[in-house]
């Protein structure tokens, strides 16, 4: 209002606070970390992990309601502001892999080197304390909360999220926001930092052929080849019209359903700062990459375009003794990277569809999936996280990008709220997601609670 300074709590004293927090989010860590919650093998951690969550969002006052299972826990601490702060995370986990590889139980979280390790620590148990401390640290400067307060916490972000589409379903109601905290939401001082509005969807697919008359049922002594059909062969053909040598995906009618970029998603990928391209080469040992992409085309391609990636191949004999064999069974996994107007089922279609016009009939398909979601970058929330972020940072650049190039369930909550996700490199730097060694910097823990402190307080005053 005219005339009305606004006097918000001290970015510095919100980070103090988030310090003084640290043992606490810790032990609230530890007591989900606990639970193994791999879908579907750990039914009872799931379980136990979702009463956990609900016990400790009880504890700091919300009320909770488990739906379905794996639970999706909904937490919600409603003190009749005007705006609303809902924060999106999820409890299941990678497999831990081989335990060989880690140097201390990934069911036990384990402080060492400033760093808090165990499975789920930043993918995204860690995160989900985080944004709890977050709203108590503003309640406790405050005196209350400046927001109402959400929670949606499911438990197959890494399998399907088919029980949070019956929730968003059932209780989409409650999923009503003016932001969402998308997992992570983090800033820190001197650090590159990448915010995020929107993320890719994607859509598995298996190819397959065999296990028809059209095939031997076994295996074929390859003497016999001129007269057997090969499934490997026929699958390698079939991939073959999927995409062009200039990487362009050819699958009719795909290309057709891409939306166009705004002006504003081009723009943003013109004012990148940051150095993801170094950090993809670094890590990776590649010396160049695909067609000699650089700058904005490396960006668009990364950030706004799709994508066919062949994740997998599996047909005969591959050890090291020669089998001669024709192969009875062929099978391909894929994955369609989805930018906005590609839906997930129609996009199924029209592969069925492409397939079915070159004669590849005999190629099973199964293909599951779910949409990109992408809140614009001129949306009111985008610009309070990004103005809060370049404050916290400086003089570190603060990029905006259109979406990440991972995807998420995002679909089922862009109609409710919109949503951003983002973190500085710092936070990001040895974390060794989905691998041994999970871990978290506890100072990103720290960060990230002070800053979903600071979102809560700016939205409140919006």
């Amino acid at each position: 209002m005219p005339g009305i300074i606004m006097v918000r709590t001290p970015y510095q004293e919100l980070l103090s606070k988030a310090n003084r927090s640290s043992k606490k989010s810790l032990d609230l860590l530890a007591e989900i970390i606990k639970s193994p919650t791999v879908v579907p093998r750990d039914k009872k951690g799931l379980q136990e992990c979702a009463e956990t969550l609900e016990g400790q969002f009880e504890d700091h006052g919300y009320k909770v309601m488990q739906f379905g299972s794996p639970p999706v826990v909904y937490a919600e601490k409603n003190v009749g502001a005007k705006q609303t702060l809902m924060c999106y995370h999820h409890y299941d986990v990678q497999t831990e892999g081989d335990l060989n590889l880690w140097k201390s139980s990934p069911w036990k979280l384990t402080v060492r080197g400033g760093r808090a390790f165990g499975r789920g620590a930043v993918d995204d148990k860690g995160p989900c304390v985080a944004s709890l401390v977050g709203f108590d640290i503003i309640e406790e400067s405050l005196g209350e909360l400046p927001v109402n307060a959400k929670f949606v916490v499911e438990g197959e972000e890494e399998w399907s999220s088919e029980v949070l589409a019956q929730f968003e379903k059932k209780h989409g109601d409650l999923m009503k926001a003016d932001g969402c905290v998308w997992e992570t939401l983090s800033a820190t001082h001197a650090s590159t930092t990448e915010m995020f509005a929107g993320m890719k969807g994607d859509l598995s697919i298996r190819l397959s052929v065999g296990d028809s008359p059209e095939y031997p049922k076994y295996d074929v002594h390859s003497g016999s080849a001129g007269a057997i059909p090969s499934a490997p062969w026929r699958l390698v053909q079939a991939l073959k019209t999927l995409k062009d040598e200039d990487d362009n995906i050819t699958i009719d009618g795909v290309r057709k359903r891409i939306r166009k970029p705004t002006k504003e998603d081009i723009e943003s990928l013109r004012n990148y700062k940051g150095n993801i391209g170094q950090k993809l080469k670094a890590n990776y040992g590649l010396r160049r990459f695909l067609k000699n992409r650089d700058g904005v085309s490396l960006l668009k391609a990364l950030y706004l375009d799709p994508s066919l990636s062949i994740n997998g191949l599996e047909s005969g004999s591959l050890g090291e003794v020669h089998s001669t064999i024709v192969p009875a069974k062929a099978m391909a996994k894929l994955d369609l990277r989805l930018v906005p107007d590609m839906h997930a089922d129609e996009m199924a279609k029209l592969l069925r569809a492409h397939l079915n016009k070159r004669g590849f009939k005999d190629v099973n398909v199964y293909a599951a999936g779910y949409d990109a979601a992408k809140t614009p970058l001129t949306d009111p929330f985008i610009k309070l996280v990004m103005e809060a972020a370049r404050e916290v940072v400086g003089p570190a650049p603060c990029n905006l990008l259109p979406m990440m190039s991972g995807t998420g369930p995002a679909y089922l909550f862009e109609k409710h709220a919109p949503f951003c996700i983002g973190y500085s490199y710092v936070d990001i730097d040895k974390v060794y997601e989905h691998g041994p060694n999970e871990n978290v910097p506890i100072h990103s823990m720290v960060n990230n609670s002070a800053f979903v402190a600071t979102i809560a307080e700016r939205l409140g005053d919006s």
